[in-house]
C-alpha cells in the first residue's frame, strides 16, 4: 500500500545505530526471521524507549533466557506471546494451573506489561489489575493476527497511551474488528488478519 513508509535498517549493524533510529516506539518481531542477528539482543537490553516484541523476537528472547531480566529492566516493554511463545518463553511459568496465574507469575518477576493472547487474553503487570479481554473469536488463530496486534499497540503506545492501556485497548480493538468481520458475513474459517485491519475503524467508532 502506498501509504507505508519503508526505511532501511542503518549500517552498520550495532547497538549505536540502531539507538540512533528516530522513533518514539518500537514494534520488533513480526518479520524479524528464525534466525535475527544477535545484535537485536544487544540492542533491547540497551533500549530506554518502548518497545512492543512478538514473534521472531519472542523467540530470540527465549533463546537466551538469562537476558529476559535485562530486556525487562532497560524500559518499557508490552510483551504479547501465544500460548506456545509462551511456554518457549517463560517455561518456568507453564506448570502454573491457570493462564491467569502464569501471567501474573510473569509479572511479578519482570517489570513489563504481559499480553497473553488466547481465549479471553490476559494483560497482566505488576501493581496493576490484571484484565481480561472478552471481543475476539476463533477464526483469529490464523496467521498474521499476531503482527496487526502489535502494531495496533504500537501505534496506539506512539500515541501516549502507557504499554498497559495501549495492550488493553489494542487487544479490544482487534478482537472487535473481527467480531464485526464476522457480523458483516466471514466466517471463522475465512477471516484474515486483513479483516481485521479493514474493521479496525468500525472498532474504532464503537467505543464512541
Amino acid at each position: 500500500p502506498s501509504e507505508i513508509m519503508v526505511s532501511p535498517l542503518p549500517s552498520p549493524l550495532d547497538v549505536e545505530t540502531l539507538a540512533g533510529i528516530k522513533a518514539d516506539v518500537f514494534a520488533m518481531g513480526p518479520g524479524l526471521g528464525p534466525e535475527p542477528a544477535p545484535v537485536y539482543l544487544d540492542w533491547l537490553r540497551a533500549e530506554a524507549r518502548p518497545v512492543v516484541i512478538d514473534a521472531d523476537g519472542l523467540n530470540l528472547m527465549a533463546r537466551h533466557p538469562s537476558a529476559r531480566q535485562g530486556v525487562a529492566q532497560a524500559g518499557p516493554r508490552l510483551l504479547t506471546p501465544h500460548p506456545g511463545e509462551f511456554a518457549r518463553l517463560f517455561p518456568e511459568a507453564t506448570g502454573l494451573p491457570s493462564r491467569r496465574l502464569r501471567a501474573e507469575a510473569v509479572a511479578k518477576d519482570y517489570p513489563l506489561t504481559l499480553l497473553y493472547k488466547g481465549t479471553r487474553s490476559i494483560i497482566a503487570r505488576e501493581g496493576e489489575p490484571t484484565s481480561f479481554n472478552l471481543t475476539g473469536n476463533p477464526g483469529m488463530a490464523t496467521g498474521g493476527m499476531g503482527d496487526v496486534l502489535t502494531g495496533v499497540c504500537a501505534g496506539l503506545a506512539a500515541q501516549g497511551y502507557a504499554l498497559p492501556d495501549a495492550a488493553c485497548l489494542g487487544g479490544w480493538l482487534c478482537g472487535r474488528a473481527a467480531d464485526r468481520a464476522i457480523q458483516d458475513g466471514a466466517t471463522f474459517e475465512t477471516l484474515r488478519a486483513s479483516s481485521v485491519i479493514d474493521g479496525l475503524a468500525g472498532a474504532f467508532r464503537d467505543l464512541l
